[in-house]
């Protein structure tokens, strides 16, 4: 069944008409980060090694792998889609530096900028990354990203939203404004018939505000496509689920509430629930070299293959390929058509 899927999939990706992919508009905001990660391997090694450079009053730790790379729900999604070869633009604010570490890391893949406002505050982020155990610490400080908020979208950034295929809203989690944003932004964007796609991230710093966000936004019918995590999962659902089965029952329960179709990913599997409910398990990988960003290129790879009318099970299963392949790379950059149809060939 899986070489069968994987097969019609691959059809489908070779019988695209590439020239038109550029046709399709892609508006995603709020956020650009700039993602500063380090890698280590043991978290109590790591720990007592710190605390014993401070106990002497502080020094070097040399020898630690670090890497600075793009950052952001939506400046991740946006790349993912351009390197897919879609037409996608970055609404967000930031400041000169942000501007031209964009135009590097993402404006030079295809990623439109025109829509970046230049008088804010850079977003960065430390993310600390643990071989043992695995695990991923994020210490942020969001910028601008923290105000955003829609009375600073300019003409041509409505022009931008009312003339796209799609427009995205992320990082609610970190924009004290996100919800209102959200609201302001869809109710725009329905007005010329554009998609709408809603990803919170990781809603515990804000826990007190998941009822009026579910009620403003997840649940008001201007939202088309919702895209969410296990973790995510719990707390909109207020459920502890852990298991496949579980979680699968816990999404069909929540998107009762949402008229949105929900479409969820984890690393073990992904689902999407409109009238039913379709789940594809991830393909696994022998290695792993980040997980952040992996659901910002599977919204984007999503978001890619709706539009390309594939059949719920080629979505899925593209989509967490394209994933998979991202964070088992050593390349930074989300994987291209080209990178992903060899991938199935050689799988297959």
């Amino acid at each position: 069944m899986e070489s069968f899927l994987q097969k019609r999939l691959l059809q489908r990706l070779l019988s695209l008409e590439r020239k038109e992919l550029p046709s399709f508009h892609i508006v995603m905001l709020p956020d650009f980060f700039v993602d500063h990660f380090v890698y280590f391997d043991s978290l109590e090694k790591t720990c007592q090694d710190v605390q014993s450079i401070a106990v002497r009053g502080g020094g070097n730790q040399p020898g630690i792998p670090q890497r600075i790379q793009q950052g952001g729900n939506a400046a991740n999604t946006a790349l993912g889609l351009a390197r897919l070869g879609m037409s996608a633009h970055l609404i967000c604010q930031t400041n000169p530096l942000g501007l031209h570490l964009l135009q590097y890391l993402l404006g030079k893949n295809g990623v439109d900028l025109s829509g970046v406002h230049t008088d804010g505050n850079l977003a960065m982020t430390a993310a600390l990354e643990f071989q043992k155990p695995r695990a991923n610490i994020m210490i942020g400080d969001p910028g601008s990203v923290a105000t955003f908020t829609y009375e600073q979208l300019n003409n041509h950034d409505h022009e931008l939203i009312s003339s796209a295929n799609l427009v995205g809203v992320t990082n609610w989690n970190l924009n004290r404004f996100g919800t209102d944003l959200a609201c302001k932004v869809f109710e725009r964007a329905k007005k010329q018939n554009v998609k709408t796609f809603f990803d919170s991230g990781d809603p515990s710093p804000r826990v007190q505000d998941i009822p009026e966000l579910i009620e403003k936004v997840l649940m008001n019918p201007q939202l088309d496509l919702f895209g969410l995590n296990e973790n995510e999962l719990r707390y909109y659902s207020n459920s502890p689920c852990k298991t496949q089965t579980d979680m699968i029952s816990t999404l069909e329960s929540l998107k009762k509430k949402i008229p949105a179709r929900v479409d969820f990913h984890t690393s073990q599997f992904s689902g999407s629930v409109q009238d039913t409910v379709t789940v594809i398990p991830t393909i696994p990988l022998l290695t792993v070299y980040r997980s952040t960003g992996a659901g910002d290129v599977w919204n984007a790879a999503n978001i890619f293959a709706d539009f390309l009318g594939f059949a719920v099970d080629e979505r899925l299963l593209f989509a967490n390929i394209v994933a998979g392949q991202y964070v088992s790379s050593l390349d930074i950059l989300p994987p291209s058509l080209d990178m992903i149809i060899n991938f199935i060939k050689n799988n297959i």
